[in-house]
């Protein structure tokens, strides 16, 4: 308990600092240096998660047992897996330089050069990883490939959304502030609600991934999740260091009210996703580097989830 507790202080530390960078750090030349934290944050989620990622699945070996019997194991091919962890490694890169070209060019209409630099990167980087099926078909067949591709949207295009949110032209600023005010107040609600109402509404939410969670639990994440949306109009509206520019038609906090609803939910099933992967892998953690809480998927997997939430809402629908 006392490690987990230390681990969440320094989560909320490093959190709040990137958040301070992105908000208060000026742009110089029109590039956002402050952008940069939650870039890098990220592009760490990415690699290391790619590493637990495959990691968690095991190496496909081919063993000889004692009677000259060749036993197929079960998981991803060594050549896929250092080929996943370096497609994730660069996706993000490419996509910042991209927007610094735009940038150091002077016409943000070149902005969509760098989303075109992160499909291409992460489209040959799953084209190589499927090749390996043929180039080295004694470790890397159908299976191990479909593990490999798993892990290249998971860790990779998934965790490239947030960069795309970083770099909006409008609202990245109060983007980011909802996403990190969203998530833990989604699992806060979650967690109080489900203790309080869990045993008399007691219906399971997904009882054979999860068999801790309930329905009304849910709901208590989504209410949570609204009341980040209600924190978030406040910092808006009452501080000058993020400004909301609504396009639409509603008022600011019901538009962020709207958007919480999708995000949670969300939110919520990128945890039970992750859940999913861990008991199919047998495993209790992704990893152990965040005593207490487990490896970096295990902290950052509702994020990764609510991004695209996020993204869409804002880019597509009500504030775009």
């Amino acid at each position: 308990m006392k490690k987990r507790v230390i681990t969440g202080i320094f989560y909320v530390i490093v959190m709040v600092g990137i958040l301070v960078m992105k908000l208060l750090i000026p742009e110089v030349n029109g590039v956002e240096y402050g952008a940069l934290g939650v870039d890098v944050m990220f592009w760490a989620i990415s690699v290391i998660g790619a590493f637990e990622f495959t990691r968690a699945l095991g190496e496909r070996k081919r063993i000889t047992d004692a009677e000259g019997n060749i036993i197929v194991t079960d998981g991803i091919s060594n050549a896929q897996r250092w080929a996943v962890i370096a497609t994730c490694a660069l996706m993000i890169p490419a996509f910042v330089i991209g927007k610094f070209v735009a940038v150091s060019y002077g016409d943000m209409r070149l902005g969509g050069f760098a989303l075109v630099l992160l499909l291409a990167v992460g489209s040959v980087g799953a084209m190589v990883t499927a090749s390996l099926t043929v180039f080295d078909h004694e470790r890397s067949d159908l299976k191990s490939t479909a593990y490999a591709e798993l892990c290249l949207l998971y860790c990779g295009a998934l965790a490239s959304v947030g960069p795309n949110i970083n770099h909006m032209t409008n609202n990245s600023d109060v983007a980011i502030l909802f996403l990190f005010v969203l998530v833990p107040m989604v699992d806060t609600g979650a967690f109080f609600v489900g203790k309080l109402f869990g045993k008399v509404l007691p219906l399971k939410l997904a009882p054979h991934t999860s068999p801790n969670k309930t329905v009304v639990g849910a709901v208590g994440g989504v209410l949570g999740g609204i009341l980040a949306g209600v924190v978030t109009w406040l910092i808006c509206n009452y501080t000058t260091a993020v400004n909301f520019v609504n396009f639409s038609n509603m008022p600011d906090v019901a538009v962020l009210m709207l958007i919480a609803v999708p995000t949670a939910i969300l939110a919520q099933l990128g945890d039970l996703f992750e859940s999913a992967i861990k008991r199919g892998c047998g495993i209790k953690d992704m990893g152990k580097i965040l005593p207490g809480h487990g490896g970096i998927l295990d902290r950052f997997d509702s994020m990764l989830f609510a991004t695209v939430a996020i993204v869409v809402c804002f880019m597509v629908i009500w504030v775009s």
